[in-house]
């Protein structure tokens, strides 16, 4: 096709866009007066209330790669997402498991976090780490034992939570090391 037959192909879309905006331009009003010249009335917006932000992490929760093998026993473990509300370790960098993650919910209930958990685990209690609450989630295989554990931690309106998922039998009580990790978070919050 010569660029010259292309043209009008060009110009026939431009025109088809141009064409579908133009109800949407027409839907805006541009004057901001109702009928008969007087000011519309402005909408209502109900104010949602300020969240009461607890502290702040460092990145991963303050805890590093090296602290994680050692605690967990987990060697080969890979940073494979770090930003600034969480990180991921597999290891190898790879699918196979385990997988260890931390997240940092700002602004957002836990309540809606632990609904989730109790559909999906086996048990949801209560825990308290150095004088803060949350819960920890236990998923169990029949097979392998405790494969999951989840311990989300809950300041002011926001909260944190450590993961830690196997697919084989694990070394230990994968809780045992999300609660120190948690303990981790809580000492490097700022």
């Amino acid at each position: 096709m010569t660029a010259a037959m292309a043209r009008p192909r060009w110009r026939a879309l431009a025109i088809l866009v141009v064409a579908l905006q133009a109800p949407l331009l027409a839907a805006c009003p541009s004057d901001p007066t109702g009928p008969g010249g007087k000011p519309a009335p402005a909408t209502s917006t109900s104010a949602k209330p300020t969240a009461a932000h607890g502290p702040f992490f460092p990145e991963c929760g303050g805890v590093s790669e090296e602290t994680i093998a050692r605690l967990t026993g987990i060697s080969g473990l890979v940073t494979t997402a770090r930003n600034s509300v969480g990180c991921q370790w597999l290891v190898g960098g790879g699918i196979q498991g385990p997988w260890i993650s931390f997240s940092w919910f700002r602004g957002s209930p836990i309540g809606r976090e632990r609904a989730s958990e109790e559909r999906m685990r086996n048990t949801v209690d209560d825990i308290k780490i150095d004088g803060h609450s949350g819960f920890v989630a236990i998923a169990v295989d029949s097979k392998i034992g405790k494969r999951l554990c989840d311990v989300a931690i809950q300041y002011q309106d926001d909260f944190f939570e450590w993961s830690i998922q196997y697919i084989r039998k694990p070394p230990h009580d994968p809780c045992d090391d999300v609660i120190e990790l948690s303990r981790q978070s809580i000492a490097a919050a700022k």
